[in-house]
């Protein structure tokens, strides 16, 4: 692919994405103002986190059979349904446990936005079992799906606590538009006649956690800049610059425990100090960084030799 064709599908599944994230956030805040915004903004990032810390990449090993037998197919459909019905049940138990720690500092707002953030979560797991739903263009749809949902949620005049289900609402609509209007994933460029076992999702799953965090750690550095910031963190993903800070990623098992461990301690130590929305924020922030890293850790006896197996980029929302 050459780099305009790249930049031309960056615009697609990265900027116009963008774009309607922006839009979201700016009714948002005209609808209830900066101060609730960043509560709500952290209560996302706090459901993100927990999604990426439960997160099973199912989606890799189906679009690899998609020419296997009918029984295998049917097999490994049951198998990931099954995978992301039990990391469902894992997150929904975490979240509530978040909900009563959020209400234990005195975030009671943040508090109320998390069960509505979480309505959400069941289509986002419920896509990464289902292949007709995987598609390039589920930030796109995932981003109109905000924009819409917060749009009426405004027009409305819905109170501040549930401008929540605007989020909650827009993983229902991205999954419905997915599946309403498939497009064909782009062929894998290796195919599996056997049966699937967690054993495969979990080392898909380790990798690409690991090259998610280096784009976590992009962002991380370019967010300071703001929508500037977050475009050219996209873009970097996009033309893979960003895997040119692998090198700064933890290789080793240690490691990564102790970065998960720093980032999610620094997360309780910024929440516990101050209650400030944009401490809330930040402090979601570096839970989610935590998050993705500890993921890695939990499945890391999965991942294989460095230099392994290359997988393609997964369709997450960021």
């Amino acid at each position: 692919m050459s780099k305009r064709e790249k930049l031309k599908r960056l615009a697609w599944t990265e900027y116009l994405p963008l774009g309607a994230t922006a839009a979201t956030w700016a009714i948002i805040v005209l609808a209830i103002g900066h101060a609730d915004t960043a509560r709500l903004l952290a209560a996302v990032t706090m459901v993100r986190g927990i999604q990426q810390l439960t997160k099973l990449s199912t989606p890799t090993a189906l679009k690899r059979r998609a020419e296997a037998p009918k029984d295998v197919r049917k097999q490994a459909k049951r198998e990931a349904f099954t995978l992301q019905a039990a990391a469902l049940a894992v997150a929904l138990v975490m979240v509530a446990v978040l909900v009563q720690a959020m209400k234990a500092l005195g975030q009671h707002q943040i508090a109320a936005f998390l069960p509505y953030v979480a309505l959400g979560m069941p289509a986002r797991y419920l896509r990464l079992a289902d292949v007709r739903t995987a598609s390039q263009y589920f930030r796109i749809a995932l981003g109109a799906g905000g924009l819409v949902t917060a749009s009426l949620a405004w027009a409305a005049g819905w109170p501040v606590t549930l401008l929540g289900l605007a989020f909650g609402a827009r993983e229902w609509v991205a999954y419905f538009a997915l599946r309403w209007w498939p497009r064909s994933p782009e062929p894998p460029k290796i195919f599996i006649n056997e049966r699937l076992h967690f054993e495969e999702v979990a080392r898909y799953s380790a990798i690409l956690g690991k090259r998610l965090l280096t784009y976590r750690l992009t962002k991380s550095l370019l967010g300071v800049f703001g929508p500037v910031g977050n475009a050219a963190a996209r873009t970097s993903r996009g033309l893979n610059w960003h895997k040119k800070l692998e090198r700064y990623v933890p290789h080793h098992f240690g490691g990564f425990v102790a970065f998960s461990c720093g980032m999610i301690g620094a997360a309780v130590i910024v929440a516990l100090n101050s209650g400030e929305p944009a401490a809330m924020v930040l402090s979601g922030g570096l839970f989610q960084t935590g998050a993705t890293a500890a993921n890695v850790v939990l499945l890391w006896s999965y991942l294989p030799e460095r230099g392994g197996e290359p997988l393609p980029e997964d369709d997450d929302e960021e």
